[in-house]
């Protein structure tokens, strides 16, 4: 089924008359959709598909600063979804810092050092749903930078990248709010 999606991702391409990207809306029936940015949605579709989660949530960025996306999580850690986020060091600093205010709101944060970088971009969600691509989370992604986001909904997907989460967890630091 994922080389299917992908396949057809691949193939997928812009009617010749258009001016702009499309937007694609999520359908239960396909098992992916793709956003861009600037103003394509992007954000949206990452709060949307937060506020469908029921179990668990996996984040992995190098950092996840967009005011709705932080909000979303932490929504999602009080409604019982079992959140956690992997992060890098260099960005839980600073006293506004989204990830203050993640662990406020209970989400499971923790920090990777190990690595000068984190060039991952990547939520599991419900182990089936995996939301990734070059977009990353924040404010300017949505608003200025040209990114894009994939959504796929692949339980196989899910599990490699949920592999992955837990081998980085492994060698992380849990981050301590402050009093």
């Amino acid at each position: 089924m994922l080389v299917a999606a992908l396949a057809a991702l691949l193939l997928w391409s812009a009617p010749a008359d258009a001016q702009a990207p499309r937007v694609v809306e999520p359908e239960q029936s396909r098992p992916w959709a793709v956003y861009f940015s600037p103003d394509g949605g992007a954000t949206q579709a990452v709060v949307e598909a937060l506020g469908r989660a029921t179990q668990s949530v996996l984040v992995q960025a190098s950092a996840v600063s967009a005011p709705q996306i932080v909000k979303a999580l932490a929504d999602a850690q009080q409604r019982g979804v079992k959140v956690e986020a992997l992060l890098e060091r260099k960005h839980a600093r600073g006293r506004s810092s989204a990830v203050e205010a993640l662990a406020r709101a209970g989400v499971l944060v923790l920090l990777d050092g190990a690595h000068p970088a984190v060039n991952t971009n990547v939520i599991v969600i419900d182990h089936e749903v995996v939301l990734t691509g070059g977009y990353t989370f924040t404010a300017a992604a949505e608003r200025e930078n040209v990114e894009s986001l994939l959504v796929i909904h692949a339980p196989g997907l899910a599990a490699r990248y949920a592999e992955a989460w837990q081998a980085h967890a492994a060698h992380s630091v849990r981050y301590a709010s402050r009093p």
